[in-house]
Parts: C-alpha cells; sequence; structure tokens
C-alpha cells in the first residue's frame, strides 16, 4: 500500500477535527450543575423575535428571546421556555417600563398555545442563556416535551405577549430557527438517555 506523505496525513487529521469540532457546536447542548445539585440542560439555539418600538426612537426596538430548558433534580425532569424580554430602550425611565408579561401566546400552524409566564424560583434557571440586547425581565413557562416537539415541527409560527394590562405586543422572527430546538427533544427524550455533555459549574469558563 502506497503511503501518504506525512504532511498529507497531518493536514487530513487537522481537516476531520475542524470538521467534528463545526459539527459538535451545532445546536451543542450545554449542561450545568448547580450548587443544589440540579442539572440544566440548555441549548445553543435561542430563537430571537423583534418589533418596532417607535413611540421611543425611530430606530428602538423590542425583543423577545426564546429557549429552551430542562431542570434534572435527583431524575426529577422538568422542561421550560426560557424568556427574555429585552429593548434597545433604557427601561428604566418610569415613563418607558412595561407592564409585566404574564402569558406568551404561540401560534403553531393557525393552533395557537396559550403559556403563562411566571418568574423564576432560581437565578441558576434565569441566567441561562446570554443575549444581544439587556434584557429587562425574564421568566419561564411550564412545556412538555411533545409541546417542545411541535413547536420544533411547526413550519410557521406566530409569537404574542400579552401584559398584566391587557395589552398585546406581536412580535416577528428575528433570527434563529424554530426547528432547531429538536436536537434539544432529541437529547433529552427517554429515561435511557445517550450519555449526557459533560457537566460544569453554572458561571464556570465555556
Amino acid at each position: 500500500m502506497t503511503q501518504q506523505p506525512r504532511s498529507a496525513r497531518c493536514w487530513a487529521f487537522g481537516a476531520l477535527l475542524a470538521s467534528l469540532a463545526g459539527c459538535a457546536s451545532d445546536d451543542a447542548l450545554r449542561s450545568g450543575l448547580d450548587d443544589r445539585g440540579r442539572t440544566w440542560t440548555s441549548l445553543d439555539a435561542t430563537v430571537t423575535l423583534a418589533r418596532a418600538a417607535p413611540r421611543f426612537s425611530n430606530a428602538a426596538r423590542d425583543y423577545l428571546y426564546v429557549a429552551p430548558v430542562e431542570s434534572n433534580n435527583g431524575g426529577a425532569r422538568r422542561h421550560y421556555l426560557w424568556v427574555g424580554l429585552a429593548t434597545t430602550v433604557d427601561r428604566a425611565w418610569p415613563w418607558a417600563v412595561p407592564a409585566d408579561a404574564v402569558t406568551l401566546l404561540l401560534t403553531l400552524d393557525g393552533t395557537p398555545l396559550t403559556l403563562p409566564l411566571v418568574e423564576w424560583e432560581t437565578p441558576d434557571g434565569a441566567a441561562l442563556y446570554k443575549t444581544a440586547a439587556p434584557v429587562y425581565r425574564v421568566r419561564r413557562a411550564s412545556v412538555s416535551l411533545d409541546v417542545l416537539e411541535r413547536i420544533a415541527a411547526a413550519t410557521e409560527i406566530e409569537a404574542q405577549v400579552v401584559a398584566s394590562d391587557g395589552s398585546t405586543a406581536r412580535y416577528e422572527l428575528w433570527s434563529g430557527r424554530w426547528s432547531d430546538w429538536s436536537a434539544f427533544v432529541a437529547g433529552v427524550a427517554g429515561a435511557a438517555e445517550p450519555a449526557e455533555p459533560a457537566e460544569r459549574q453554572l458561571g464556570a469558563a465555556r
């Protein structure tokens, strides 16, 4: 058998490593252990939605960040939507503070899905995702894996946030893909899961 030159073998090996690294970085599950022994699993596939806020500025926008989360407390698994409300407007101004968000309404291929929003009971869950725009409020919505699968499989999704004063804000997709969540569902589904990603202490360098 003709042996490849060492330089060619090294190049091929380097190309393979680069290819594997690229695959591992796409829609990668992240797992973190908090100080109470709970494991939090999230996904590098945040969906970003936006709407214009011309009342404050011609260039102002409000953003809605949505991403899946799993909490595992001694084998008791719960699933949530991580919901971050962000803006390019300084919401510290009294006249710019919005009413509290109480409901996330997703319409999946014409079928409405109403998801009550509540505060995170732990700062670990609220801190799972970082966003480009400053987040002024973080909420969660309890969901099942079936619901996450429906969201990932939907062809068309509309998103609205209902506030405590009854007002409704409609958001349009800005970046990200709901379909990427299928990687999260596949990664956490079932009692006999494949090997989970290596755990690290929350807040540790990635």
